[in-house]
Parts: C-alpha cells; sequence; structure tokens
C-alpha cells in the first residue's frame, strides 16, 4: 500500500493560553497589529458559575449556542425541575464577552452575573508599589529566598550570622525577596520565648535592611505582636499562613499599615479539619471569601497577593490538581506566590527516586511560571540561581514574540 502524502501537513496542535498561541502566530508570522483582533477568539476559556436561577442558566444556555459556545446544567435544571443550578459556559473570549453584553439587561439575576462574567474576563494584574520599589507582574515572575529559623529548644538554634550569610548568598543569587520563616509553627513557646523570639527577628530585619537596604522582605506572622514589630522593623510584606478572619486585630493592623499582605488558602473545613478537593473552584472560593473579608476590614486590594496553599493540609493528587489548573487563578487579577520548595508530595511523585536532589522543586516551579505564578520561593541560592534563569528564558521567549 503506498503511503498516503501530506502535502500541506495539517495536524492538531495544543494551545492552552495566550503565550502559546502569541508563539504560533509569531511562527506563521501573522502581523502583530491584529493580535488584538485574534487573541479574543482564540483564547478559549471555562468559566463555572454556582447557584443559578434555573431559568438564568437555560438562557445563558441558549444565548451561548448562538455565539458558538456550550453550557453545562445539571439534567433537573434541564427540565425545570429544580430551582437553582451550577453550570459551566465555554466559548472563546469574545464569545463570553458578547455573551455578557447579551444578558445585562435581563432578570432572574442575569445582570449581576453579567457583571461577574465581564470581571473573570479582565486579566490585568498590572503592577504593585511597595515603597520606592515596583514589582511588575505583567512583564516579570519574582524569586523570594526563603530564610527559616526554628522554635526547638527554646529559640537556641537561631543564629543571625548564618541567616544574614545566607539571606546575602540568596540575594547575590538573584532573589529579589527574603522570606523570613518558621520552620515549625506549632511548637508552643511561652510569653517570655515570645518576647525573645519577637527582640531576635526584628534585630535580623534591620540587619538584613542596614546591609541590603533595597532589598523587599517578608514574614510569616501568626500574631498581631509580631507583625507589629516586624513592619516598625523593617518587613514590607506580611505573609498570613492561616485564614485573616480568624483574627480580627491583625486584619485591622494591616489595613492601617497599608503594606502587602500574602493571603494562603486554607484546605481546613468548617471542623477545622483537613478536607478533600473536589475542585479547583473550591480553592478559588476559598480565596474570593478571604479576600472580601480583608477588603471589608479596609485592606486595598491592590496590596493583597494569594497563595493557593500547596502543600499545606493536602493530598499528594489535590497539591499536584492545583499545581496542573495554576492558570485559573489569574482570573482573580491577583498576583499568585507558590512554595513548592521542600514539598514532600513532589518528593512522593519520585517514589524515593533522587531524594537529596532538587530537581522535582524546580521541575513544579517551571511549570508553575509557565501556568502563571508570579512570585516563586525558593530553599537555597542554588535554586533561586536556578529559578532566576529559568525565569528570563521564559521571558525572553515572550519578549521575542
Amino acid at each position: 500500500m503506498p503511503v498516503e502524502q501530506l502535502n500541506y501537513n495539517a495536524h492538531i496542535i495544543k494551545l492552552d493560553n495566550e503565550f502559546e498561541i502569541k508563539k504560533e502566530l509569531a511562527n506563521v508570522k501573522t502581523d502583530k497589529k491584529a493580535y488584538d483582533l485574534i487573541l479574543p477568539k482564540m483564547i478559549f476559556l471555562h468559566l463555572k458559575l454556582e447557584q443559578v436561577d434555573t431559568r438564568a442558566a437555560n438562557i445563558i444556555k441558549q444565548e451561548i449556542h448562538s455565539l458558538g459556545g456550550e453550557a453545562a446544567i445539571s439534567k433537573e435544571a434541564y427540565s425545570f425541575t429544580q430551582r437553582n443550578t451550577d453550570m459551566i459556559i465555554s466559548g472563546s473570549k469574545k464569545s463570553l464577552k458578547i455573551l455578557a453584553r447579551k444578558i445585562m439587561d435581563q432578570q432572574f439575576g442575569l445582570s449581576e452575573i453579567s457583571k461577574e462574567i465581564e470581571k473573570c474576563l479582565v486579566n490585568d494584574i498590572g503592577v504593585m508599589k511597595i515603597g520606592n520599589k515596583i514589582l511588575d507582574f505583567k512583564h516579570k515572575t519574582y524569586v523570594i529566598g526563603i530564610v527559616g529559623y526554628y522554635r526547638y529548644d527554646s529559640f537556641s538554634n537561631f543564629s543571625e550570622a548564618k541567616l544574614l550569610k545566607k539571606s546575602e548568598s540568596m540575594i547575590k543569587a538573584g532573589a529579589e525577596i527574603i522570606n523570613i520563616s518558621s520552620e515549625n509553627f506549632s511548637t508552643k513557646i511561652n510569653k517570655e520565648e515570645e518576647l525573645k523570639e519577637i527582640a531576635s527577628i526584628t534585630h535580623l530585619i534591620k540587619e538584613i535592611k542596614k546591609q541590603f537596604p533595597d532589598i523587599l522582605l517578608s514574614i510569616d506572622v501568626s500574631n498581631l505582636s509580631m507583625a507589629k514589630e516586624a513592619v516598625n522593623a523593617g518587613v514590607d510584606i506580611i505573609n498570613k499562613i492561616v485564614p485573616l478572619k480568624y483574627n480580627e486585630e491583625l486584619a485591622n493592623f494591616i489595613a492601617h499599615a497599608k503594606c502587602p499582605l500574602v493571603m494562603m488558602a486554607s484546605s481546613a473545613g468548617s471542623n477545622n479539619i483537613p478536607k478533600p478537593l473536589v475542585s479547583i473552584s473550591d480553592v478559588i472560593k476559598d480565596i474570593q471569601s478571604n479576600v472580601s473579608y480583608a477588603v471589608g476590614k479596609g485592606i486595598s486590594k491592590d496590596k493583597i497577593i494569594v497563595d493557593p496553599g500547596i502543600g499545606f493540609g493536602r493530598s499528594d493528587k489535590d497539591n499536584f490538581l492545583i499545581l496542573r489548573q495554576l492558570s485559573s487563578f489569574k482570573h482573580l487579577n491577583l498576583p499568585v506566590l507558590v512554595g513548592l520548595s521542600k514539598r514532600s508530595f513532589l518528593g512522593e511523585a519520585l517514589r524515593g527516586k533522587m531524594k537529596r536532589t532538587h530537581i522535582s522543586s524546580i521541575a513544579a516551579n517551571t511549570l508553575a511560571i509557565i501556568n502563571g505564578a508570579n512570585i516563586i520561593k525558593a530553599h537555597t541560592a542554588e535554586q533561586v540561581a536556578t529559578m532566576v534563569n529559568i525565569v528570563e528564558s521564559v521571558m525572553r521567549v515572550d519578549e521575542l514574540l
């Protein structure tokens, strides 16, 4: 049998995001002036809505069909035997924009749904001003170097000289932010030890700022006292590892201090026990709730960074699900921070192989960058240098398009 000749080499290509689409447009030498017209038609999105009035859901389904898209609703909603339904709408970015306009003046909650759809379609994280520095999340991914301190043996393992040296090595490797992090927040300490800890950490903060005045500092905090002293000593960013709504005083302080805040999604349910992740929507809903609370307390939304909480109380399967669908968080229009360094679930993925290397962290961080992470963390100067090189390589490709 003769081999079939493919004169035009027809084949399917997988384009999952704007970056990949731009790359292929450049390959076929498309006029860059036409990108703004073409991209909205080629970016295909899946948008989820919850508890939609069944009548509204069926109207949306008809409208998006007419625009060449699709919508999925529950079987009961389709037959009008259920009052509300969750739904998924799929279509090009352009068709979803048209849908929002078509339903904006209709009843059954469609007017509000129209506004929410339009808000989802805006993808503009922009910049964040911290002191005299500007973080440009549109064009750069930032690397944080982690400096860990311990709470064992009444804080006796604290060594300022050692932590300063580690900070210096990370800054020289290219870290633009240093994160002062406790390696064990579960360890209980008494009031005297807490005061000693605060004094030691604030002195470290002042020394880092003295030696490296241009570096940005962040700190993991769980209480008001540490937050106040850290900010007074020169910390630029507060990293809250538990939901802010559990500490109203801290929320009020952050609002007053006007400092940037990293908000981590919680894996715990109402009984404070980790719950399995059913959908990426669960994480997004948790973050949206926390952001709404923070904004309600007076914290400016343009000072908020979100962390999906990969590795904190989640199963390996859930961690990989978040990593794989990280691009879903881009539509929150907030900078996304991920901490994948030294995560046990990555070691488990290697099934015990290469446990002493950082290959798994580097691979996961690279995937996170491609999927839209704006800030990534690293524990060593070697990791920092590697991730800086990867970030620059990815950005260079983007700039050539």
